[in-house]
């Protein structure tokens, strides 16, 4: 029985999964096997794969219908023979000398998981690198770590996290943990919520310093499948996500001081990924439903609790504001929208010199029910005080 096995999930890939699948088979380890999971492609996909596996015996290929990504993880961990599972997306590649450094800290420590850097690199059509390590990544992990027991693997969780670590599957985990906690085929972010759900689970672990996978990211249709797209339900995964850390840190009783900024941090930057999204051509709503989707569920309690616990109140509505007249410059909405009163909002802040009106419509528009977050609130409080003429006209520059 091979120790390691790949899973690679495709769909009609037929340009770059073979350097995937070449970067897996020329590693200089031959204790594993590769299984490519063909999740209904239409292209010449499924047949390169059979090609593939017809001549090297450590291939195997499951042809399915169309199920989605984590699915084709499920399905391929199901029929693994290894002890442990690694995972390569289609589109992205092993380094070399990568399986010899898994192998060589399973042999040594058999951790129940081994942390490994996932390096992001901007590419062209060739898979020619033209931006390295756009996250910076390299540099996070300073060394390697063994955690040999569940206390020490415990205390070491927000690391994890802070290092983007736990963020995603690209790591060598033992195949019972993954047959014990399958993926979630309902969100693209389930690889960050399948670490949290595993981690009770875990009893020790390597963090393993060198780099051992490259994920590449496509400016070409239909690759990166999360990435420049508006998911409606992306607010209360992020939600989701922060929610579930926060129990499980409470429940190990780990410091608030050593994850709750982090995971606070992470929510708001995510946060003002969602307010991109919603200014994105793609996007499917309306005008109005996406300014009621930024006031009434963007801005809800827990981001506020985050924005207020990190003192950046001013910056998460400025946030709102710019967002808003982004979306009014592209497209303004008729007098009878119910959310026309944001039109009166960014008006009376962005005038220069005030009148009794521009108050009015401020003071209406933050007394709103459908800104119950009164977004609006942190810079009203300052122009509306004496000799704010210098403050109104930072505010405009600002949003």
């Amino acid at each position: 029985m091979p120790c390691i096995s790949f899973i690679m999930p495709v769909y009609n890939n037929e340009t770059y999964f073979p350097l995937a699948v070449q970067s897996i088979l020329t590693q200089d380890e031959t204790d594993f096997e590769l299984i490519i999971v063909d999740d209904g492609s239409t292209d010449g996909t499924a047949k390169l794969a059979d090609e593939m596996a017809a001549r090297d015996s450590r291939i195997r290929v499951i042809h399915q219908k169309n199920q989605w990504i984590y699915a084709s993880f499920n399905n391929g961990v199901k029929a693994a023979r290894g002890e442990y599972i690694y995972i390569v997306n289609s589109d992205d590649k092993l380094r070399v000398g990568a399986l010899f450094r898994m192998m060589r800290i399973v042999r040594q420590y058999h951790p129940d998981v081994v942390w490994t850097k996932v390096l992001a690199h901007i590419c062209n059509r060739e898979q020619e690198i033209t931006q390295y390590d756009i996250d910076h990544m390299d540099g996070l992990v300073e060394k390697d770590s063994y955690y040999p027991d569940q206390q020490a693997v415990r205390e070491a969780w927000p690391y994890f996290v802070s290092t983007v670590l736990a963020h995603n599957q690209a790591n060598l985990y033992r195949k019972e943990l993954l047959l014990r906690h399958p993926f979630r085929n309902d969100v693209y972010g389930a690889d960050v919520l399948f670490n949290i759900a595993i981690a009770r689970d875990v009893h020790s672990a390597f963090v393993l310093k060198e780099a051992v996978y490259d994920h590449f990211i496509y400016h070409q249709e239909g690759m990166n499948a999360s990435v420049g797209k508006y998911y409606p339900y992306e607010h209360d995964m992020f939600h989701e996500i922060f929610l579930q850390y926060e129990a499980l840190f409470e429940e190990w009783h780990i410091s608030k001081e050593h994850y709750w900024n982090m995971i606070a941090e992470r929510r708001l930057m995510q946060f003002a990924g969602e307010l991109r999204a919603l200014q994105l051509d793609k996007c499917p709503l309306t005008t109005e439903e996406k300014l009621k989707q930024m006031y009434l569920v963007c801005a809800d309690g827990l981001i506020r609790r985050c924005a207020a616990a990190l003192n950046r109140m001013e910056e998460m509505e400025s946030r709102i504001l710019s967002a808003t007249r982004a979306l009014l410059l592209k497209e303004m909405i008729p007098e009878e929208s119910e959310m026309y009163f944001l039109v009166g909002l960014l008006n009376g802040l962005l005038c220069y010199e005030k009148d009794e009106m521009d108050y009015r419509n401020i003071e209406t528009a933050l007394n709103h029910p459908l800104n119950p977050a009164q977004i609006g609130k942190s810079f009203y409080e300052k122009i509306k005080k004496p000799k704010t003429s210098k403050t109104g006209k930072a505010m405009a520059e600002r949003v």
